[in-house]
C-alpha cells in the first residue's frame, strides 16, 4: 500500500475495492416472453415465396422461426446432433443450468423429446457441444475447478475429461467443438475465450477476446465452413446480450455483427447450423442460428450471414462527442473500401448510413448515461473492425475558451480525498478559485461562464437509482485571496445535476445561462455533494499527479473540516483535482472602420487596412471586428475597397452595424477579435 493510499485512508472511512462478480449474477430468467406471440412448433422448413408474390430476400437477423418456450427453466448451452444418437433423427440439446437434467428437442420442429440427465448431480451446467458420437459437457462444481465432463448422447456414462484449464481463473460458460482435438470455452468472468484438449481439458496455447471487451455473454458456436466462433455478445452498458458475431480463431476480431435484440434479450446459448459435426447442414435452406434467450426460457431461429466475413481496413479518423442537449455526433474518413456503416449505441443496432456520408448525428434517448458508440463498415461480406467509444451524455458543447489550474485535464487517478466509506459518501465541498483577467489566465476583458467540467473518479448510484445529485454554486469573491469564510462570498449562480454510474471520466456541467465574468470580478467555484449516505451513493471527485497553478479547497462537516481548507494543509500536496471552466469570450465594443481610435472614419483608416495586408513590417491592427468593413468575418483587401467606397462614391452602403457608434458585433466569429479598442468601453 502506498503512502498515498494510507493518507487517503485518513480522511475516508473506506474505499470501493474491485468485487468478482460470480457468474449466477450474469444470468436473468424470467420466464415468459415480451415480444408477441410464439410461432406455433411444426415442421420448419426453409422460407419461401408464396404463389403469385415476390417478398425481399430475408436478411441476417430476420426470425426464420419462433420463438418457442422451453421445457426447463433456466436455459444455458445448445447444440446440434444430426445423426449417431438412440433417436435417430436430427436433435439439440439443450444444457439446464439449475437442474439435474437437459432437454432433448427436434432439430427442426423443436419439439420436445424429453429430458437426459446431467453428467454429475450437484454441479451447475453452463455448457454442451458434441464430436457427433459423445456429448461434452462443461460443468461449475463450486467450490471446485471448472471441469469438462463426457456422456453418451443420452447422458449416460458419465466420464469425467478433466479440469478445464481456463488461463483467466474464471467461470467456464458456454463450449463448442472445432472439429479436431479442441473445445473452445468461454471464461465468462475474464471475457475470453481459450482451445481447451477433448482429452484432458488442459490449454491449447489459443485465445480469442470478448467482442466487447468488459462485456457480457456466455454462449459460443463454431462455424465450419468459416472457421470462425460465432459468439452471442453486449455491452455491460445495456445489461443485454443481443448481438451475435463472427470472430476469427485467428485474430478476434469480430466481424459480421448480427442484431438479434428484435428476437431475444440475454442470449445464452447458440449454435450454428455449419457446426463441425455437419459443416454443410442448413437444415433451413440458409445459414442459420439456433438462439437460447435465457430472460425468456425460449429458443429461435434467426438468418446469418451467409458468407464467411472478410476483413478490410479500419475505418480511420473516427471520433464522437456528445453535446450537452444529449445530442450525438461521430465521423469518419469517407476514405474507406466499405460501401456502408452500422451504428450501434450499447450493442444495439440503430441505424445505417452510406460510408460517403463520412459522419452520423442522433439524439440520446436517456439523459444522463453513459453509452458506447460503435461503427462497422461493411461493403458486401467484407467488414471493418467496430471503431468504438464512451460517451457521457449530456457532453460539452464546444467553446473558444477553456480555463483550469490543472494542467493535465484529462488524466484522472484513483486517490482523491473524500469525506465518507463503502456505503456512501458525507456532505462534502470540493472549492475552486477563478480570476479569468489575472496570472494564469491573462484574459482581456473576460468571458463568459457557460459550463464546468470535472474529473469524476467514481460515480455509484444507491442500490434502485441511476443517478445522484452533485451540485454546482458559483461564487463573487470581493475579498480575493483565500476562501476563508463561505459566508462572505456572493452567490451568483446554483444548479443541481443529476450524475449516472461511471468512473474515471470527466462530466460537463452545463449551466441554465452564461454568467458573465468581466475583468475585476474573482469567481470561486463550490462542486457540493449532498449527504449520500441514507439512499447509497458514493461519488468521488477525480484527480490526477499533474501539475496546478492553484489548490483545491475542501470541506466536510462530518470529517471536522468545517471551513474551506487546501489540500496539501490536509496533507495531500500532490492530489489535484481536475475542474475546466468552459464558455466564450465577451464581445468587445468597437466602432465598425474607426480603425485607429480616433473617433472618425475616414482615409487613414482605410490606408492602415491596405498597410497591415501588404506593407511587411506594418503594424497589425489591434481590432480586427473594426478592421471586417464589409462584415464578412474577416479582413482583406475587400474591406479597404469597401470603406474607400462609403467614403467617396455617393450611394454606396452605409458600414454594417457598430458604425457610428460603440457598439458589438453581431455577426462576430471566433477567428475575429478586438484585443484592443481604445476608445470604446
Amino acid at each position: 500500500m502506498s503512502d498515498r493510499d494510507l493518507k487517503t485512508r485518513k480522511i475516508t472511512s473506506m474505499r470501493i475495492g474491485g468485487i468478482t462478480t460470480l457468474i449466477l449474477l450474469l444470468l436473468i430468467s424470467a420466464p415468459g416472453w415480451a415480444n408477441g406471440q410464439t410461432i406455433p412448433r411444426g415442421l420448419l422448413e426453409a422460407v419461401t415465396p408464396s404463389s403469385g408474390t415476390n417478398p425481399a430476400p430475408m436478411n441476417p437477423a430476420d426470425l426464420v422461426a419462433g420463438p418457442f418456450p422451453l421445457s426447463g427453466t433456466s436455459a444455458y448451452g445448445v447444440c446440434y446432433m444430426p445423426e449417431n444418437n438412440p433417436w435417430a433423427q436430427p436433435i439439440l440439446v439443450v444444457a439446464e443450468l439449475f437442474s439435474g437434467e437437459s432437454w432433448v428437442y427436434d432439430a427442426l420442429t423443436l419439439d420436445s423429446i424429453g429430458p437426459i440427465p446431467n453428467p454429475s448431480a450437484g454441479i451447475s451446467v453452463t455448457g454442451v457441444t458434441t464430436d457427433g458420437s459423445f456429448l461434452y459437457w462443461g460443468v461449475i462444481n463450486p467450490p471446485g475447478p471448472n471441469e469438462i465432463w463426457r456422456t453418451d448422447a443420452d447422458g449416460s456414462n458419465p466420464v469425467l475429461v478433466g479440469i478445464a484449464q481456463l488461463q483467466g481463473g474464471g467461470f467456464i460458460g458456454g463450449i463448442c467443438w472445432d472439429g479436431a482435438n479442441g473445445l473452445w470455452a468461454a471464461d465468462i468472468t475474464t471475457d475470453r475465450y481459450d482451445l481447451l484438449s477433448i482429452t484432458d481439458g488442459t490449454y491449447l496455447g489459443v485465445s480469442v477476446e470478448h467482442p466487447d471487451s468488459a462485456g457480457l455473454g456466455n454462449g459460443l458456436a463454431y462455424r465450419a465452413d468459416c472457421d470462425r466462433l460465432a459468439i452471442p455478445h453486449g455491452n455491460d452498458l445495456a445489461g443485454r446480450v443481443t448481438t451475435v458475431s463472427s470472430v476469427s480463431t485467428q485474430s478476434s476480431v469480430a466481424l459480421a455483427p448480427v442484431d438479434l435484440s428484435n428476437h431475444g434479450f440475454f442470449i445464452n446459448g447458440i449454435e450454428s447450423s455449419r457446426p463441425a459435426v455437419s459443416p454443410l447442414a442448413d437444415p433451413f435452406g440458409m445459414m442459420s442460428y439456433w438462439v437460447v434467450d435465457n430472460s425468456s426460457n425460449t429458443i429461435s431461429i434467426v438468418e446469418g450471414h451467409s458468407d464467411c466475413p472478410v476483413l478490410i481496413p479500419p475505418l480511420s479518423d473516427f471520433s464522437c462527442n456528445a453535446l450537452s442537449d444529449g445530442t450525438i455526433l461521430t465521423s469518419w474518413n469517407i476514405n474507406t473500401p466499405a460501401q456502408w456503416v452500422e451504428i450501434r449505441v450499447n450493442g444495439i443496432l440503430i441505424d445505417t448510413v452510406s460510408a460517403n456520408a463520412g459522419s452520423w448525428q442522433g439524439l440520446s434517448s436517456s439523459l444522463p448515461s453513459l453509452i458506447r458508440l460503435e461503427a462497422q463498415g461493411y461493403s458486401g461480406n467484407s467488414w471493418t473492425p467496430a471503431a468504438s467509444c464512451d460517451l457521457l451524455v449530456p457532453g460539452c458543447n464546444p467553446t473558444s475558451i477553456e480555463l483550469s489550474h490543472s494542467l493535465d485535464n484529462e488524466s484522472l487517478e484513483q486517490g482523491t480525498p473524500f469525506c465518507g466509506d463503502a456505503t456512501g459518501h458525507r456532505e462534502q465541498s470540493y472549492w475552486r478559485r477563478l480570476s479569468p483577467c489575472t496570472t494564469p489566465f491573462q484574459l482581456s476583458n473576460g468571458f463568459h461562464l457557460e459550463a464546468v467540467r470535472v474529473g469524476i473518479e467514481k460515480s455509484d448510484p444507491g442500490t434502485s437509482f441511476l443517478t445522484q445529485p452533485l451540485m454546482i454554486r458559483v461564487y463573487e469573491d470581493l475579498n480575493g485571496g483565500l476562501i476563508d469564510d463561505p459566508a462572505e462570498l456572493i452567490l451568483l449562480h446554483e444548479q443541481t445535476f443529476e450524475v449516472p454510474q461511471f468512473e474515471l471520466l470527466n462530466y460537463c456541467l452545463t449551466l441554465d445561462a452564461p454568467i458573465e465574468v468581466p475583468c475585476g470580478i474573482d469567481l470561486v467555484v463550490e462542486v457540493h455533494l449532498p449527504d449520500g449516505s441514507l439512499d447509497g451513493h458514493l461519488l468521488i471527485l477525480g484527480s490526477n499527479f499533474g501539475g496546478e497553478t492553484d489548490e483545491t479547497w475542501f470541506t466536510a462537516p462530518f470529517c471536522s473540516t468545517l471551513t474551506p481548507t487546501s489540500l496539501t494543509d490536509m496533507g495531500f500536496p500532490d492530489v489535484h483535482t481536475v475542474m475546466e471552466f468552459r464558455g466564450s469570450a465577451i464581445d468587445s465594443e468597437f466602432r465598425r472602420g474607426d480603425i485607429n481610435f480616433d473617433d472618425s472614419v475616414n482615409l487613414v483608416d482605410a490606408i492602415l487596412v491596405l498597410e497591415s495586408l501588404f506593407v511587411p513590417g506594418a503594424a497589425p491592427i489591434e481590432c480586427r471586428d473594426a478592421a471586417d468593413c464589409n462584415d464578412d468575418e474577416g479582413v482583406n483587401l475587400a474591406d479597404a475597397i469597401y470603406l474607400l467606397s462609403h467614403l467617396f462614391i455617393p450611394g454606396s452602403p452605409d458600414l454594417p452595424q457598430p458604425a457610428g457608434a460603440c457598439g458589438t458585433d453581431p455577426t462576430s466569429a471566433e477567428d475575429l477579435d478586438c484585443e484592443n479598442s481604445a476608445n470604446c468601453p
